[in-house]
This record gives C-alpha cells, structure tokens and sequence, in this order.
C-alpha cells in the first residue's frame, strides 16, 4: 500500500533512535554468524521501515536506492573483474611464480621484514588480505616457524602486509567501496592514502627488521621451503614473463586509466598469457575465471594456497555493496543523515581536524561494535560525506581517513572477521596483534595530518595548513 504521509524532517533524536537500531540490527545479526550479507539486509529492512514511519512514499525511497545502486555498477564490475583476474593468475602462472621467486629470496635474518614487505605486494597485485593471508603468508609463516621465529611477530608481519594492499590496492573491494562510498574517484582515493599509509609502510618495515634480526635463528630448517619450490616448478612454468599481468594492472593504476576497462583489458591479456605460457586451453582458462582455480599437486599446503580465485568469489562482496548501498539510501532518502549532521556534527564540530577525528572516532566504534570493516566505511562515508562538502574538505581525505581506521585497524578486532580469519588461517591466538605495526602507525598519521593541516585539502585546492599559515 502506498504511503501518503508528507514526509516530516526527523529531529536528531529521532535521526540518532533509527541509526541506533540499524546498527544494532547489523551487529547483533553479525555476531550470530550469519554472514555480513544477512545482516546488511536486516539493516536495509529497519532503514527502509524508518523511512515509512517518517512519512516517506515508496516510490520515493525505491527511486533513490536504484540511483544509488547504479552509482555502484562501476564498484561491481571491477569487483567481477577482479574475480576473474585471480582465477586466471593462479591458472596462469602468475601467483604461483610470485609464491615461487619470494621463497627463493629467504633467509633467516630477513625474514620477517621480507614477509612483511612480499605479503604486501601479493596483496597489492590480488586486492584481497584474506588471499595474500592464505597464499603467500601462510607459505611464509610456515617458512619463519621452521627458522625459529617466534609465531606471533611472523603472523604480526603477515597480518601488516596482507591489509597494506588490501587498503591501498585498485583491486580490493573496501578502497572501491571506501572511494563510492565518499563520492570520490577511486585514483585520487588512492594517491590521497599514500600520504598515510607509504611513510606509515617504512616504518613498520624498519621495526621488522629489527625484531627479525633479533629473533634470527642458526638452527634454520629451509626443507618446506625447498618442497614447495620444487612443487610449484614441477607444476607451473615459472618464470619472470608471468609476472606481466601483474605488472599490468600496476602500470594502469599509474596511468589512471579507467578501472573497467583497464582490468577488463588486464584479464583478457592474463588469459593470453596463461594460455601461451601454461599451455592451458580456452575452456580451462574461463573455467578459471568463472569459478576459481582447484589446485591438485599433492602437496596439501600448496594446495590450500592456489585453490581460489573466480568471478563466484566475488558474488558475496557484491551483495555487500548492494544491500549497504540499499541501506544507505534509504536513511538518507528519509532524512536521518542530514539530521545528524546538519543538527548534530556541525553544530559540533567546527575545524576539519575535529571532522577528522570525529569520522575516525565513529569508524572505530562501528567495528567494535560489528567486528567488521565494510559497515564502518559505508556509514561512515554515508554520513560524514555532507559534513566534508559543507566545510569545504576534499572527499579524498574522508575516503582515505575511512580506510586509515576501518580497513587497517579491522585484524585488530579480536571478535571480528579479519582477526577470527588470521587465527583460523595460521592457526594461532590473538598474539599476533601486538605484532602488526603497520595497522597502528597509520592511524598515527592521520592523527598527524588531521592536527597539522597537512595533506587536508580543501575544495579550493589549497590545504588547511597553508589556509591557516596565511592566515597568521
């Protein structure tokens, strides 16, 4: 039946009362274990059923979640295309040449910086922490075990550089959900993070160096390390020219040519390279791509690390930003957003840096609360994103500041899903959080930024710093 009610201006403390049970809603289903998908719906439903009760029309509501749903028909696509690309990789050499030349680059005395510094790079090249996790992180902290590395700094290093490229890489599902999210283009969201996350990176790389060379055993055991190479050459040719494809998409990331096509292109040449390196045939090849790559080698390690990958792995990621962008739409349809921050933040909250920290604030609470990191950053961009264009902020610095607490502080999280993942994964406790430096020192810069003024641009192109340097 269609509502006939004229839609009322909901007051703060009604705006505040809806949000509450949305997100309630969101983190009570979570706990439960039904997925992030199913509580997201859940979500989607009680912002819907506030929406009515405000006097809000149907039509009105269903108009602005199709626009919003269609604002991320770009996010899907590269998210598919994504899941074809890894497919491919692993079928085509690339993964497996990328597990193959890091092995061969071990030693005791490097070890853990050289974790920290290859799991970041699988990431990078993958888009995916869980799948940098389960490849090259697994295979590593395998490797540093048998050199007597304590686990927990190993896994510390896994963990760092797994979500340094799932924050910082075009192909990862929260940098395109943070950059929709905030309305900004998914380039300049990246290049905005390298200000927090590249000195952040170097960091994180030196105190591992450290802590690696004191931990640094004589006693070494390299002999899993010797399996595993002679099990990757036996079954894939390795080689330099497989790490084409992913240089590729590298190299269109700098050109800042459009994602879609680029990674579409990306794909369609990672299939030619597989074909021609691997000598696999067509039908394998988009088998690949459509539903992963099942590794058979008899080596249950190895096995475990390239069996992923497929445009079916993405399907649950694009219900995310489907129902979250559902759900976005209809608290902002209903005027909930507005009211809080019209009435509430900007009342508030007077200089970018109390905007800043406030957004960072909320974003840590949500993942507390949810013990995931894509509800933080979709409301967080839903409802902090007036907030920038009203004080004349870049969109950049919301959607970088989204994935400086959301994406790198979410292994942090004992009960979330990254954390339980880790654990589950490398098989052990949550000793491994004091480990993870990278996850800490970002944040510590953006703390920086957001009281200096420093890389917080405002819409005029100039910075706040240089703003508020003019002004004395």
């Amino acid at each position: 039946m269609e509502n006939n009610k004229t839609p009322k201006k909901p007051s703060l403390a009604q705006s505040i009362l809806i949000l509450i049970c949305v997100i309630g809603a969101v983190a009570a289903a979570i706990r439960t274990g039904v997925g992030i998908q199913m509580a997201l719906a859940l979500g989607a439903c009680i912002a819907i059923v506030g929406a009515l009760v405000l006097g809000n029309k149907w039509n009105d509501i269903q108009n602005n979640i199709i626009k919003v749903v269609g604002d991320s028909a770009v996010t899907l696509l590269i998210l598919i295309s994504v899941g074809m690309m890894v497919g491919i990789w692993i079928i085509g050499g690339t993964v497996p040449s990328l597990l193959y030349f890091g092995l061969k680059l071990c030693s005791p005395a490097i070890i853990v910086p050289l974790t920290f510094l290859l799991c970041a790079v699988t990431s990078l090249f993958t888009g995916t922490s869980f799948g940098a996790i389960a490849t090259m992180g697994l295979a590593l902290f395998g490797v540093g075990l048998g050199m007597g590395i304590s686990a927990p700094l190993m896994a510390g290093a896994v963990c760092a550089g797994s979500f340094f490229g799932d924050k910082m890489s075009p192909l990862s599902d929260t940098t395109n959900v943070a950059a929709v999210m905030s309305g900004t283009d998914l380039y300049d969201h990246i290049g905005s993070m390298l200000r927090t996350t590249v000195p952040a990176a170097v960091v994180a790389t030196v105190l591992y160096a450290v802590f690696g060379m004191r931990a640094a055993s004589a006693n070494a055991d390299l002999s899993s390390v010797e399996l595993m190479k002679t099990t990757l050459a036996e079954n894939f040719n390795i080689s330099v020219i497989a790490l084409i494809p992913a240089l590729a998409v590298l190299v269109v990331s700098a050109l800042k040519v459009p994602a879609v096509p680029a990674l579409l292109g990306c794909t369609v040449v990672s299939g030619a390279f597989a074909m021609v390196l691997q000598g696999v045939d067509l039908q394998a090849t988009l088998s690949a791509a459509m539903n992963g790559f099942v590794s058979d080698t008899g080596v249950d390690l190895v096995d475990k690390i390239l069996s992923r990958g497929g445009m079916a792995s993405m399907y649950g990621t694009v219900a995310v930003i489907i129902l979250s962008a559902t759900m976005g739409a209809a608290l902002e349809q209903s005027g909930i957003i507005k009211a809080i921050v019209d009435d509430g933040l900007l009342k508030m909250v007077k200089k970018p840096r109390g905007l800043i920290l406030s957004t960072m604030a909320y974003c840590y609470t949500l993942m507390l609360i949810s013990g995931h990191q894509v509800m933080p950053i979709i409301l967080g961009g839903r409802t902090f994103r007036p907030a920038y264009d009203e004080m004349g902020i870049q969109s950049r610095v919301l959607s970088r500041t989204l994935e400086d607490t959301a994406t790198i502080g979410a292994p942090l999280v004992p009960w979330g899903t990254s954390a339980m993942y880790m654990m589950a994964v490398l098989g052990i406790g949550t000793s491994y959080i004091p480990y993870a430096f990278l996850n800490y020192i970002v944040p510590l810069f953006a703390i920086l930024y957001a009281c200096t003024g420093l890389f917080i641009w405002k819409t005029d192109g100039t910075t706040v710093k240089n703003t508020a340097a003019a002004a004395k």
